[in-house]
């Protein structure tokens, strides 16, 4: 997530025509393990005791090496690749991000945003999940959280990764007149560490041109490299292309770093800057002084589970 991102999930993003957010989309699933203990008697020191002892020693070390037989063979099945999969995984991510960016845009007035979300994914390749994160009311009036609904399809055919859904962004309390919540649904191709992925909107994008923006598109190209087991490094390039309007098209780009930390918690850096964006927007992306769409550094702490 630096400022936020899911797949739908990665570092601090969806949101309106003005927001960004990474879809944390590195989400690991959570596993649990068990394991078993016991104890031993003990005796008095007479003859009879003396020779039970050694018959419950004898049965005792058989009992301790049948246990290290069913362990070892209990690590052996652990480990066998044929193992089915579980029918469903539930995981979840948490982040702090030093300010919320979508598509190149601030969402929280360049300030922090603190955002969370949970997946369910089947092993059909059915998933469906929840995202949400503050955002800045004086640019969403009314509104001053984002919640993300979405819900798809991954399939894989050969070395390509498909994955249709949908996607809708609901900013509860918003009082503008051209509502910002938004539907789009989504078509992404992954090969190795390259993904592409076309996004559509089939409702108004955001409240952009006055309401009157019903498909409008996106289109993104991300890549991710692990650098060493800790590093990572991930970069994105995409084109926002607002329906209805020749004003309000213009391009994001994006390079981060992660590092991951024990216990699933990672920390971030990555760089946001825009291109192309007319005057309008500009004005349109500009709260109390405060360029919304500057080039900018974003922080972050993040924890999958």
């Amino acid at each position: 997530m630096l400022n936020s991102v899911h797949v739908p999930h990665q570092i601090g993003e969806p949101a309106t025509e003005f927001g960004t957010r990474l879809i944390q989309k590195s989400r690991k699933k959570a596993y649990f393990k068990g394991f078993c203990g016991g104890t031993s008697p003990a005796g008095d020191k007479s003859v009879k005791t003396h020779l039970e002892s050694k018959t419950m020693k004898k049965t005792l070390i058989a009992v301790v090496l049948a246990g290290l037989a069913s362990v070892t063979s209990t690590a052996v099945i652990a480990a066998d690749p044929k193992a089915p999969k579980p029918d469903f995984e539930i995981s979840g991510n948490f982040g702090l991000f030093s300010d919320y960016r979508f598509r190149g845009i601030s969402q929280t007035d360049r300030k922090a945003a603190l955002q969370g979300g949970f997946d369910f994914t089947h092993k059909s390749g059915f998933y469906v999940g929840n995202w949400n994160s503050n955002i800045s009311s004086s640019f969403t009036p009314g509104a001053n959280v984002e919640n993300d609904i979405y819900a798809g399809f991954v399939k894989e055919v050969g070395p390509v990764e498909l994955n249709l859904g949908v996607l809708r962004y609901i900013y509860p309390g918003a009082t503008a007149t051209a509502k910002p919540d938004t539907t789009e649904v989504y078509l992404g191709v992954t090969y190795g560490p390259i993904s592409y992925k076309y996004s559509h909107s089939t409702t108004n994008y955001f409240a952009a041109n006055s309401g009157n923006s019903k498909g409008s598109s996106y289109q993104e190209i991300n890549a991710s490299f692990d650098l060493t087991d800790s590093i990572s490094v991930s970069a994105h390039a995409g084109r926002t292309n607002i329906a209805k309007t020749s004003t309000g098209d213009f391009s994001d780009y994006r390079i981060g770093l992660s590092y991951a930390l024990p216990n699933d918690y990672s920390i971030g850096l990555t760089y946001f800057t825009n291109s192309g964006l007319s005057s309008a927007e500009k004005e349109a992306n500009t709260n109390l002084g405060r360029k919304l769409y500057d080039n900018a550094a974003v922080i972050s702490l993040s924890k999958t589970f």
